[in-house]
């Protein structure tokens, strides 16, 4: 079985600072790959939860946003 890693030309690995506690790693991941994304996609049904905060935060950066939940 091939690796992975041949499949793709780049991979980031997101390494969190060892003082993020388990319970915000999440979050911490999220805001993470929204700092580095132009374009950011959501399948967002409601107004809570961690992916809504995700896209909250991206629209908070000036991210171009997609939901895909069709209203």
């Amino acid at each position: 079985m091939q690796s992975y890693r041949a499949y793709y030309d780049e991979i980031n690995v997101y390494n969190p600072d060892e003082k993020i506690s388990p319970k915000t790693a999440h979050q911490s991941r999220n805001r993470n790959m929204v700092d580095r994304s132009d374009l950011v996609v959501f399948y967002v049904e409601c107004e809570h939860g961690g992916t809504w905060q995700t896209m909250k935060y991206a629209i908070n950066q000036k991210k171009k946003i997609i939901n895909l939940v069709v209203k």
